[in-house]
C-alpha cells in the first residue's frame, strides 16, 4: 500500500515540476542585440540602429537616447570631455514612500546610466568649433531636473564663458522638476536662468534641441534659447502640463498631435524641426551666422564712435 502511494506521489511531483518548468521565463539568446521601434514595431539589430543614429529607418521615429550617445553623435569623431562639477547633497528631503526610498531610486538610476545626475555636460569640437553641450538622460528618473542637474547646467554655462566657447547646446529629454526634491528642485529654475543670462551677457549663442520638454524645464532654461529646435515625431512633446492635464482643465478635446513637433511649430514656440542627422550642421551654421553678425555689429559701433569723435573735433 505504501509503495503504491509513494509511486503516485512521486509521479505527481514529477508532473508538477514539468508544469512549473513550462511556465518559467526562458531568456532569449542574444536578446540584447535587437531593438523594436515603439511606433511601427520594426525590428532592428542594435548595431544597425546605432549606425542610423537611433532613428527608425521605416517611420523616422527618433529613439530617446542617453547623454553619452548624444555626445558621441554631436561632437567630432566621438571626442569629448565630461565637465566635472561640484557634488551637492543627494536626497535633501530624505523622501520616501511605502514602495521605495528616493535614495534607492537614485542608486538604481546611477547604475543604469553610469551618471551622477539626469543632466551632464561635456565640451569638445563640433565641425571644428569649440562647443559646450549639456544633455538630459530620460533613463535617469525620467530626466527630471534635480539639485545636482541644475548645478551641472549652471557650471556648464560658467565653463562656456571662462573658455570662450562658440556656443552652448542643451539636449532636453525631461519629465520636468524632480518632485521628490520639492523646493530644492524648483530653485533650479531661477538658477539655470541665471546661467543662460550669463551666456547672453558674454554673447555666447545658446541652442535648445528637444525631444521631450515639459514642466519646470520648459518653464525655465528650456525656453530661453536663441534658437529652439525639436526632433520630429508624434511622441516628441513641448509644453508645460501634459495633454491629459490640459484637456481635463479646459474640458475641451485637443488635436491628436497636440504638443508634438508638427503642432508646436505652428504656434511659434519653436523655430525648426530638425532631424538628428542634421543637428550638428544646423547648429554650427547658425553659430557662424550669429558670430559674424556680432562681429560686424561691434565693427559698426567702433566706426560710429570714430565718426562722432571726428565730428566733435
Amino acid at each position: 500500500m505504501t509503495n503504491w502511494l509513494e509511486k503516485i506521489l512521486s509521479k505527481a511531483k514529477q508532473a508538477k515540476a514539468k508544469i512549473s518548468d513550462a511556465f518559467k521565463k526562458i531568456p532569449l539568446q542574444n536578446a540584447d542585440l535587437w531593438n523594436s521601434c515603439p511606433e511601427c514595431k520594426k525590428m532592428f539589430l542594435r548595431k544597425q540602429l546605432k549606425e542610423n543614429l537611433y532613428v527608425c529607418t521605416q517611420c523616422d521615429y527618433h529613439f530617446r537616447i542617453g547623454a553619452n550617445e548624444r555626445f558621441k553623435i554631436f561632437f567630432d569623431n566621438d571626442q569629448f570631455e565630461i565637465i566635472q562639477t561640484k557634488n551637492l547633497p543627494e536626497d535633501p528631503n530624505r523622501f520616501e514612500t511605502e514602495l521605495k526610498k528616493y535614495k534607492d531610486q537614485l542608486k538604481s538610476a546611477k547604475r543604469k546610466t553610469g551618471q551622477t545626475a539626469s543632466l551632464v555636460s561635456a565640451y569638445g569640437k563640433v565641425n571644428n568649433l569649440d562647443m559646450v553641450c549639456s544633455s538630459f538622460d530620460f533613463n535617469f528618473n525620467g530626466g527630471t531636473l534635480s539639485l545636482q542637474s541644475g548645478q551641472n547646467f549652471y557650471e556648464a554655462c560658467e565653463f562656456a564663458v571662462k573658455n570662450q566657447a562658440s556656443a552652448l547646446t542643451v539636449f532636453i529629454t525631461t519629465g520636468g522638476a524632480a518632485l521628490q526634491e520639492n523646493l530644492f528642485a524648483l530653485y533650479q529654475m531661477p538658477k539655470t536662468i541665471l546661467g543662460v543670462q550669463m551666456l547672453k551677457e558674454n554673447k555666447i549663442p545658446y541652442f535648445v534641441i528637444a525631444n521631450v520638454n515639459i514642466g519646470g524645464v520648459s518653464a525655465s532654461f528650456g525656453s530661453l534659447g536663441d534658437f529652439h529646435l525639436m526632433e520630429p515625431g508624434k511622441k516628441t512633446i513641448w509644453g508645460f502640463a501634459g495633454k491629459r492635464v490640459v484637456q481635463g482643465t479646459i474640458s475641451e478635446p485637443l488635436p491628436e498631435d497636440f504638443q508634438s513637433a508638427s503642432h508646436v511649430i505652428t504656434t511659434g514656440a519653436i523655430d525648426m524641426i530638425s532631424h538628428r542627422k542634421d543637428q550638428r550642421n544646423v547648429v554650427t551654421n547658425l553659430v557662424s551666422i550669429l558670430l559674424k553678425k556680432s562681429q560686424s555689429q561691434e565693427y559698426n559701433t567702433e566706426n560710429n564712435e570714430e565718426k562722432i569723435q571726428a565730428v566733435n573735433q
